[in-house]
């Protein structure tokens, strides 16, 4: 059976990590909001006021989708979440990881974030951009119920395997250590 204080910590640090990638998002969207109005109101034609929240939509779009797949090594070879609950994420052989591995084991959340990012970058087109972002909507959604699934399956395998061995984990070939 698996250690409850270290499946305890690997719940927490997720959910902090998710916190951040969600606090990435809103940020960006509070900031475009805030400049779509002060910009756009003036004219509605205006390409600095139609272009720049776009742009800050995708940019926030991009960076989510960043750290959601390079959390394992944003904060000094872990992520934030991990690092706050003193957790490590290595390789099978004990060896740190890098961008890949950590791409790889966290790819499986990352798929509503890169539903976004391709809205976001479908957005920046002209005249194609608002159309496309809304029939790309029932996609965005079901991206981010996939994703949600995939985190209750992760939290089962956690909990349920032994070591904790999930899926991400398997796929990377890595683990998580105090």
């Amino acid at each position: 059976m698996t250690d409850r204080d270290l499946q305890q910590k690997r719940i927490l640090a997720g959910l902090i990590d998710i916190g951040v990638a969600i606090a990435i998002s809103l940020a960006f969207m509070v900031m475009s909001l805030v400049l779509g109005f002060g910009l756009g109101s003036a004219t509605d034609s205006s390409v600095v006021g139609n272009y720049v929240p776009r742009i800050l939509g995708f940019l926030g779009a991009l960076i989510s989708l960043g750290y959601i797949l390079g959390r394992d090594v944003v904060a000094g070879d872990r992520s934030i979440g991990k690092k706050i609950q003193n957790l490590r994420v290595v390789t099978t052989t004990g060896a740190p990881i890098n961008f890949m591995d950590s791409a790889r084991r966290n790819g499986i959340f990352a798929i509503g974030s890169a539903l976004g990012l391709l809205s976001a970058t479908l957005q920046l087109i002209p005249c194609l951009g608002d159309a496309a972002a809304c029939m790309l909507m029932p996609l965005t959604l079901l991206g981010i119920v996939v994703s949600i699934g995939a985190a209750i399956y992760e939290i089962l395998q956690i909990t349920q395997q032994p070591e904790g061995i999930r899926f991400g984990d398997k796929t990377a070939g890595t683990r998580v250590v105090k």
